[in-house]
């Protein structure tokens, strides 16, 4: 989808969420290069109903996460509507009320997401990053989180995804300074997997989205419900429960499913797998 203004003798692309799918795996374009792919508030409510598309198509098995250009992932914010927000705390609130609401639905979509970063990736843009299951990058990006050179917070959600990426220590730097971290040091700490140059960004990223997307997607999606569980028990956001359950359900259900029969056919006749889904 490419959304397109006239602005007398030269078009500009409107900032928008764009979603094309290549077979089973979903490519997600953050769409605003003038403003280093900064967010709007309707680019955030577009992202939002791109996910639930995902969420409801059982061909789509892995998502890719991407800004448009090669200057940047996310510059975060789009600096325009948040000073006109800050005019009034009620539009303010809803605000990032509806941006951790998206963050939280990429966060759990059923589907193994991956984040392919160039450039900047600051702000919303790291939470974005962060709650992606996997992140690459090539040697040009870098990454910041500034509310403290704003004089406000970094929202729980988001500081505790940044603790589990970087662990303590270097997520109190990186919050408490605010300073930029370049890709190599990204990658020490823990907040990418994987750093490549530029020109084998593209074939990294399919690399490993065509990995997720061959594996059973019984498994993937019980792996991320299972992480998630463990996630909020670990934050004393649940307890034992009907959710515990239903995974250990899954778990021995797993043992009698046609993918684990497929699985182990295919590594005794030393062939690929060829999972299906949904199961019959």
């Amino acid at each position: 989808m490419t959304i397109e203004v006239a602005s007398q003798d030269k078009t500009v692309v409107a900032p928008h969420v764009d979603l094309s799918v290549d077979g089973a795996l979903a490519h997600i374009s953050l769409v605003n290069p003038g403003q280093r792919n900064a967010m709007t508030v309707e680019m955030w409510g577009q992202l939002a109903a791109q996910l639930d598309r995902i969420e409801a198509d059982d061909g789509i098995r892995a998502v890719l996460l991407t800004g448009a250009g090669s200057r940047a992932f996310c510059a975060g914010a789009h600096i325009g509507e948040l000073s006109q927000a800050m005019r009034d705390p009620e539009v303010m609130r809803q605000q990032n009320v509806l941006i951790q609401h998206v963050q939280l639905k990429l966060q759990r979509l059923s589907r193994p997401t991956l984040a392919v970063i160039r450039g900047t990736c600051y702000g919303g843009g790291c939470g974005l990053a962060l709650a992606c299951d996997i992140r690459i990058a090539d040697t040009s990006a870098q990454f910041a989180i500034t509310p403290a050179k704003l004089g406000i917070l970094y929202s729980i959600a988001d500081t505790q995804r940044l603790v589990r990426a970087v662990g303590d220590g270097n997520a109190r730097e990186m919050l408490l300074t605010g300073r930029p971290v370049d890709a190599a040091r990204a990658l020490q700490i823990g907040l990418i997997q994987h750093m490549v140059e530029s020109s084998a960004l593209e074939e990294k990223a399919r690399e490993l989205g065509q990995a997720m997307v061959e594996n059973s997607q019984y498994s993937q999606r019980w792996t991320k419900a299972t992480l998630g569980y463990l996630a909020d028990v670990s934050s004393g956001e649940k307890e034992d429960g009907e959710e515990l359950n239903a995974l250990l359900r899954a778990f021995d259900d797993a043992f009698a499913g046609q993918d684990f029969a497929e699985g182990a056919a295919a590594f005794l006749a030393r062939r690929k797998a060829s999972f299906r889904w949904p199961q019959e």
